[in-house]
């Protein structure tokens, strides 16, 4: 929660990963041709299942970071302009670690044969960090507005994830069931290498699945609800820093 706040813009970025989608595509076309006509058969493995998981979050909530340390948090749900005055943050909760199992056949010329079992991925962290400015003493009135403020962008990123975990699960179903068996020119166990591959071409859907996140905290951080909010008190004043309620 601050004065202002806006949200960036997520589309040119999505824009952008949707023209490496395209030309990722085009690629995997190419090594799916490959993989077919050099890598076996392997008739013992069925479809690759593919499991999502939302994270369950462990909240803890902080109220030993200032006003002047709270700008300095990253990766909260609140993108406030230059010179607005962060009461409180959320840290996001859009990470996706994707775990696959899978067989790795060598081939002659150095490649590897890749076939998928199953897939186990999942959104979100453990642990979501939800801040209130030290200044405001809990139980007052003004806590109390931030952190009701704070645990709507908490809800917002819990229910964005659960809704969309069925649509990423499909990307990822489809992935699997398109991308394997796959070729790779080096041992895909470096660099993680297979789930890289796999989730490449899912990206585009997780994309969407934060611009919706994104547009959801922006619906609670706007000039007009931060005025209504700051009604609801009448002590914001610290460090000589005043809310105006009046623009």
């Amino acid at each position: 929660m601050c004065l202002d706040a806006t949200v960036d813009n997520a589309m040119n970025a999505i824009a952008r990963h949707l023209l490496g989608f395209l030309i990722t595509t085009l690629l995997v076309v190419t090594l799916a041709s490959v993989a077919k006509a050099q890598c076996p058969a392997m008739p013992q493995l069925g479809s690759p299942t593919v499991n999502v998981q939302v994270l369950t979050p462990k909240l803890v909530y902080h109220h030993d970071v200032d006003l002047f340390g709270l700008p300095k948090v990253e990766k909260s749900a609140e993108r406030p302009p230059q010179g607005s005055i962060l009461l409180g943050l959320t840290k996001l909760a859009d990470g996706i670690v994707v775990v696959p199992h899978y067989v790795a056949l060598p081939r002659p010329g150095g490649i590897y044969c890749v076939w998928l079992k199953k897939v186990d991925a999942s959104i979100g962290i453990p642990v979501m960090d939800v801040y209130v400015a030290s200044e405001y003493e809990p139980g007052s009135c003004e806590y109390n507005v931030i952190l009701n403020h704070e645990n709507t962008h908490v809800r917002f990123n819990l229910e964005t994830m659960n809704e969309w975990a069925p649509t990423i699960q499909a990307a990822l179903t489809e992935s699997a069931n398109r991308l394997f068996p796959a070729v790779f020119y080096k041992d895909p166990k470096r660099d993680n290498a297979v789930a890289q591959y796999l989730f490449e071409n899912a990206k585009s859907t997780f994309l969407l699945m934060q611009q919706e996140m994104a547009k959801r905290n922006a619906s609670i951080d706007t000039p007009q609800n931060y005025r209504r909010e700051n009604a609801k008190c009448n002590h914001w004043s610290r460090h000589g820093f005043k809310l105006d309620q009046t623009n």
